[in-house]
């Protein structure tokens, strides 16, 4: 048996190994591809196929396949019906490519893959970790632990052999952005700051390069190809730009060719015309990368190292943007790809030996890290309850940066005299947010209390995260001892509570 790191994008899939010797290594998947494409291609006849052969089976019948799923996670979002009616969510494509990966890992390695560490954007809420893990379950996989990416790729980058070292970890995916500050100092590798936008990645790169070269199109040809008419140009095209990003990356001119219906654009685009695309959006990322590091109370000068992950990171124009923001190098000695992959392997020796447990790959047991993580929750979470002038406001119980497992408590005044039950509701935001704008968790109530005049605080509310980041909340009456805890039933919308999209 082995604990494989899976590094679950929302482009491409990656896992690995700790190995007999406990050094992580890339296991290539049973095609012996160095990754996974995320796409799940639904046939009409058999089982879904995953990876490139569904990304092949696409160009013919584009409407069965999925791709671009992450961002619906934590949500009931229909990404596919199927000919017989059944409704796939982002969570079952999760779990089909989980399902692939685990197949995959057992061929290759000869050995029973039972548990994995896979690994989430740093800004993902509850929902969306409580998903995974349910997906994982249903691909057959217990997930042990849910490392953030970043967290994952600064360990996979070796930062913690690196004694008295601050890096700031850029990680632009497919779907997702984070940032994270990562601090080693003896054998200690602990998060001091996080950060992220769930609404940038690579895709919103390429949907941003695909309009202008589709509006070059029509300049040409006074013709514009469109999805519904023409789903095999879009697929091709979605080729032909990741194939220019990387080409740009290296060169500073490349060639395009893109036909529909007899009409042909032959386009050479260069690396300030590609940039001039889409360094709005690049930008958006840097915002966020500056306040991640003022959030840590760091100036650029406490970086030592900044190191850039993720396929996306590699467009030149996000180098240059990152190193004129913090004045240093972007660091040569990073994996961008693998990585939060290899980093997953060493998460879970971690939390293994945190717990007292043997870590084995196959029947060797392997000695315990010596590395100590620490990381922080990304977010605040809190509870409904009523300010000065009655507003209804979230009151923080776990403020954002609070260390990763965790346990407070809190005690709370009851609304009125005489109030025999209570509804605890559960909510992510910032102290003092209107409630309406928070992100609703869940909620759960405490009932069957005697009746009292006086309004002392007496609800004792206790939040524990566990080393996931997932909240478990009790609720105790000191004055009676009644006792309540949460039973989550996520609502997986993705609003507010005043039925808002999430910010």
């Amino acid at each position: 048996m082995i604990i494989p790191g899976i590094d679950a994008g929302n482009s491409r899939f990656k896992f690995a190994e700790p190995g007999v010797t406990g050094v992580p290594q890339l296991i290539t998947n049973r095609f012996g591809e160095p990754f996974t494409p995320s796409a799940v291609f639904f046939q009409a006849e058999g089982p879904p196929i995953v990876g490139t052969e569904a990304l092949n089976a696409g160009f013919a019948e584009p409407d069965r396949l999925v791709t671009n799923w992450k961002r619906s996670m934590g949500t009931d979002a229909v990404l596919h019906s199927s000919d017989d009616g059944t409704a796939y969510r982002a969570m079952d494509i999760l779990a089909i490519l989980l399902a692939d990966a685990k197949d995959s890992i057992e061929i290759k390695t000869d050995q029973v893959v039972n548990e994995a560490v896979i690994t989430v954007p740093a800004n993902y809420t509850e929902a969306q970790k409580q998903q995974t893990i349910d997906a994982a379950a249903k691909a057959g996989i217990k997930a042990i632990l849910l490392p953030h990416e970043p967290t994952a790729a600064a360990l996979g980058n070796e930062l913690h052999k690196r004694n008295n070292c601050t890096a700031l970890v850029f990680d632009l995916g497919g779907g997702t952005f984070d940032v994270s500050i990562v601090r080693s100092t003896g054998n200690v590798c602990e998060i001091i700051a996080t950060g992220g936008d769930p609404n940038v990645g690579g895709r919103d790169f390429n949907d941003r390069v695909g309009e202008k070269l589709l509006d070059e199109f029509e300049n040409t040809n006074s013709f514009r190809p469109s999805k519904e008419k023409h789903p095999i140009f879009f697929q091709e095209m979605t080729q032909r730009i990741e194939q220019l990003k990387i080409s740009l990356s290296i060169k500073t001119q490349s060639q395009i060719v893109l036909s529909c219906e007899g009409n042909q654009l032959n386009m050479s685009v260069s690396r300030d015309q590609f940039n001039s695309w889409v360094t709005d959006i690049a930008k958006k990322t840097i915002v966020t990368t500056e306040k991640v590091i003022a959030g840590a109370n760091l100036d650029m000068s406490q970086i030592d190292e900044v190191y850039a992950v993720g396929g996306g990171s590699m467009m030149p124009i996000i180098k240059e943007l990152l190193e004129e923001v913090t004045g240093k190098k972007v660091s040569r000695r990073c994996e961008p790809h693998v990585a939060a992959a290899m980093g997953a392997v060493l998460a879970g020796r971690i939390e293994y030996s945190r717990q007292g447990k043997s870590y084995k790959c196959g029947e060797v047991v392997l000695p315990a890290p010596v590395t100590i993580l620490h990381d922080i929750l990304s977010y605040s979470v809190g509870v409904m309850a009523l300010d000065e002038q009655g507003n209804e406001v979230c009151s923080e119980i776990l403020p954002e940066k609070t260390p990763v497992p965790s346990i407070q408590t809190r005690l709370f005044k009851l609304a009125q005299p005489d109030q025999t039950a209570v509804t605890i509701k559960i909510l992510e935001g910032e102290d003092g947010k209107n409630a309406d704008r928070c992100l609703s968790i869940g909620h759960f109530d405490l009932n069957g209390l005697p009746v009292r005049p006086d309004m002392i605080g007496r609800i004792e509310v206790t939040f524990s995260l566990d080393s996931n980041g997932l909240l478990t909340a009790k609720a105790r009456d000191t004055a009676s001892g009644k006792t309540a805890e949460m039973e989550i039933a996520y609502d997986y919308s993705g609003k507010n509570q005043d039925g808002s999209q999430a910010a």
